[in-house]
């Protein structure tokens, strides 16, 4: 919690209009800070917020930024996590595409390329099993 309020912090002084790059990594880290207290304490609002501060972070960091695949991965993942809340297929197509991005994005034999494929993978299955 003192590290969600800390990144709220950081976040406030950093104002759209200044660095990107600084603003960017805010937003990402008060994301993943939301995400895994979301794993702990089931808030929904904090998933809600996680995907919005993720999908904010993504939009900083374009195609050639240095940490875009890691916005992807992680907005990824929270997409996936609400999907599992609430069932709604646009979340599990979206992660599915974004994962899909970051393994355009990253070279073979990168050290989150087995992680990747594995998220890919379990992603893929549960639209199997949802559509058949």
């Amino acid at each position: 919690n003192e590290a969600i309020t800390m990144h709220r912090a950081a976040l406030e002084l950093r104002p759209v209009e200044n660095d990107e790059w600084d603003r960017s990594w805010s937003l990402n880290e008060l994301a993943v800070r939301l995400s895994h207290r979301y794993d702990q304490e089931w808030s929904v609002n904090d998933l809600e917020e996680a995907v919005t501060l993720g999908r904010e972070a993504l939009e900083l960091r374009p195609p050639g930024h240095p940490d875009r695949a890691l916005s992807l991965q992680n907005l990824a993942c929270d997409l996936k996590k609400r999907f599992a809340l609430k069932a709604v297929m646009r979340d599990l197509e979206e992660s599915i595409e974004l994962l899909r991005q970051v393994l355009e994005l990253c070279p073979t034999g990168y050290s989150d390329q087995p992680s990747t494929f594995h998220r890919l993978a379990l992603c893929l299955s549960e639209r199997h099993d949802q559509l058949g």
